[in-house]
């Protein structure tokens, strides 16, 4: 779930509301700083065992491709020129190791002192104890989290106790292929582009008009065909993921799961965002699964194809536009009663089980604080979740994204625990994808579900 693009702002009053940060504030060494001393302040004693100017090696641990892993290095040189006492060694995995790596060490005891967190599996490995909770050095490193929105903040939260600090900000959005809008031959009604912050009533009758069969016809007029269609209006398959169908349910007064971690799908609020979606797939304006596996089996990437419309999609995904050469234009994710989206952000946790907390902790407030984020937009490949960083994230990449910075003001706070992870990623798509678009007994697969996740 690696953002590709990177940008900043054009106004700090407005996105400091609007951005997700963690801020690195004042130090205790007096050069603004965390002390790296082994003394901390306050009345959270460090237990670090390192001397002052004493020099220390520490470990930095992240699953990625190897161009990530090179990015990542280059903060770390750049770090480490920082405080040249500090050297941090880099050990980088593909993600389903990398996961597993983690499981072994909560086991064997064997842990880098600071690792990368994602959202989605902050709780699961939170509850194996490997994570130091992080109030105590925040407060006692005066560690400046008022630039962070609540939304990011509790997604790497256990316990009500911080575990994480997000160092990106990764964001749901609505894409559209701009060329078949501007084509007639393939927008003969004269659709217009959706409103920035559309409502679904107004993507459907869009989608209804970009929607075509073989014959040119749209739905819902005599002779439609559609067994035959050769251009979807929108592609927002319900069932194939939740964690991006959750900000929907949301803006409908709905969720995706209750707090005792029981299926939330079968209230009227969620029940009317589940069969918007049916009637849409049904009537041919919304792409079936089916329908997608024959385009390439990626919701995501359904306006690369050149036959669908519109889809919901990741701030990450504008890479694999730009590489297809897709000229798309982007939007708030739309509502039924209110604009609402998700921020997915990874993390850096720190072991509960580190000899160098003191040196663990710069890093971490390096990485999601002014300093390294900055860096990180420079980039141009990743959001930063500090709005300290956000002026070199649109320098990067143009003032045209910097909508991916003001939806974060409608970024949900919807922390994921154990059975949410497995209800989003696992038993969810198994059970939930075809009934979802209409395929398929709803009542039955809700309960199926919750089955599953007792």
């Amino acid at each position: 779930m690696e953002a590709r693009k990177g940008w900043a702002w054009a106004s700090t009053m407005m996105l400091a509301m609007a951005l997700v940060a963690a801020g690195c504030g004042n130090g205790t060494n007096g050069n603004n700083k965390p002390d790296t001393t082994g003394e901390s302040t306050g009345n959270n004693q460090s237990t670090s065992s390192e001397k002052p100017q004493e020099k220390v090696t520490i470990t930095y641990s992240q699953w990625g491709t190897a161009e990530e892993l090179q990015r990542t290095q280059e903060l770390l040189d750049t770090f480490m020129k920082v405080y040249p006492n500090i050297t941090v060694k880099l050990e980088g995995k593909d993600w389903g190791t990398y996961w597993d790596g983690l499981t072994a060490g909560a086991s064997g005891g064997i842990l880098p002192d600071v690792m990368k967190t994602s959202f989605a599996y902050v709780s699961k490995y939170a509850e194996l104890g490997i994570f130091k909770e992080l109030d105590g050095l925040l407060d006692s490193h005066s560690f400046d989290r008022s630039a962070i929105a609540d939304g990011m903040l509790s997604m790497h939260q256990f316990g009500g106790k911080q575990v994480s600090l997000p160092i990106d900000a990764n964001v749901i959005m609505f894409y559209y292929n701009k060329a078949l809008f501007d084509d007639p031959a393939t927008n003969p009604k004269q659709a217009s582009y959706p409103s920035t912050e559309p409502t679904w009533e107004e993507v459907l009758d869009i989608a209804t008009k970009m929607t075509l069969d073989t014959n040119g016809k749209n739905p819902g007029e005599d002779g439609f065909d559609s067994n035959n269609i050769k251009q979807w209006g929108m592609s927002t398959v319900p069932g194939a993921d939740l964690g991006m169908f959750e900000p929907i349910l949301y803006s409908n007064g709905a969720k995706l799961i209750n707090d005792d971690d029981t299926v939330a799908l079968n209230t009227p609020e969620a029940r009317e965002v589940i069969d918007f979606f049916i009637k849409a797939t049904q009537q041919g304006v919304n792409t079936s699964p089916a329908q997608i596996e024959g385009m390439g089996g990626v919701q995501n990437l359904a306006i690369t194809t050149g036959k669908v419309a519109m889809n919901l999609a990741g701030s990450w995904n504008v890479a694999h536009y730009a590489d297809a050469n897709i000229d798309y234009g982007i939007t708030h994710v739309p509502k039924f009663q209110s604009t609402q989206t998700v921020i997915q952000p990874a993390g850096v946790a720190m072991s509960a089980s580190t000899k160098h907390e003191e040196a663990a902790f710069t890093l971490m407030s390096w990485l999601a604080g002014p300093e390294g984020q900055t860096e990180l937009a420079k980039q141009g490949f990743s959001i930063p979740s500090n709005s300290q960083a956000a002026d070199a994230y649109l320098e990067t990449a143009g003032a045209e994204f910097k909508i991916f910075l003001d939806a974060q003001a409608f970024g949900i706070s919807a922390p994921y625990s154990v059975k949410k992870t497995d209800l989003v990623f696992t038993h969810g798509t198994q059970i939930l994808r075809d009934p979802l678009s209409g395929n398929g007994d709803v009542e039955a697969a809700i309960a199926d579900l919750q089955a599953a996740l007792q």
